[in-house]
């Protein structure tokens, strides 16, 4: 079979679980896994308008059921979702964690907003413990699951984002620990940590965008297509023997 035909038949009849597909790189993500022959299921919050993204692959024949949940994502509303899910899907083979709400604060700004900085751990970092605990009970052998990241929680520190930045690295160092444990089952966990991307960076000021477009070695802002790309790899078979790992998508900004 041509190489070519293989790469884009990779995920044929592959259930994919894609969370806030309204969010980051959320579309482009969907659009490539569909392209690849999977069947998508997608959540996003419950108070927002649907995305013309889900407009788009349902008019182009793609299997897409959406799933509204909690913005603030617990084990009870993660555990009906997979119910959900698996009930329509029957099983379930790729998680997308794809959940990140960043808020500049510097440590000392009396200002600070303790509710929001509440609010930021929960979403990037109970939410998803949360999604992957429920998910882990419903996923077959050979599964896989991918968490989304920001590479400015790696080697390099960046002022007002030391709070976001503990996030990310718990999300890390929590997707490294549970490899371990469900490496006897054939799943894979790994993250893909972004660096500055061209799109909505929920929240982020735009002259810290470029601040970090500036500091990686490509100079320039990553496409959500880049992003995609890397998510899909991680999915399919060419990343089988790929687990506890995290792909830096960032321009090489760590480098």
């Amino acid at each position: 079979m041509d190489s070519d035909l293989c790469r884009e038949l990779a995920l044929k009849g592959k259930i994919v679980l894609l969370t806030n597909i309204d969010q980051g790189v959320g579309p482009a993500t969907a659009l490539a896994m569909v392209r690849r022959g999977a069947s998508l299921a997608v959540t996003m919050s419950g108070d927002r308008v649907e995305p013309p993204i889900i407009r788009e692959l349902r008019a182009a024949g793609a299997t897409v059921a959406l799933f509204r949940v909690p913005a603030r994502l617990d084990w009870s509303a993660a555990a009906h979702l997979l119910r959900s899910v698996t009930a329509k899907f029957e099983r379930l083979d790729i998680v997308i964690a794809n959940s990140q709400l960043r808020i500049h604060w510097q440590v000392d700004d009396v200002a600070q907003d303790e509710d929001a900085i509440d609010e930021q751990f929960h979403v990037n970092v109970l939410a998803t413990i949360s999604l992957i605990r429920a998910v882990v009970r419903f996923m077959g052998e050979g599964g896989r699951i991918i968490a989304i990241g920001a590479s400015i929680a790696d080697r390099v520190g960046t002022p007002g984002l030391a709070d976001f930045a503990a996030s990310q690295a718990a999300i890390a160092a929590y997707c490294r620990g549970i490899a371990h444990d469900l490496g006897g089952r054939g799943i894979t966990v790994n993250v893909v940590q972004l660096g500055a991307m061209d799109v909505d960076q929920l929240g982020a000021a735009d002259d810290l965008i470029m601040t970090e477009r500036n500091a990686n070695v490509l100079k320039r802002l990553g496409r959500a297509e880049d992003a995609a790309e890397a998510i899909v790899f991680l999915a399919g078979p060419g990343a089988s023997f790929i687990t506890g790992s995290v792909l830096d998508v960032d321009g090489g900004y760590n480098a």
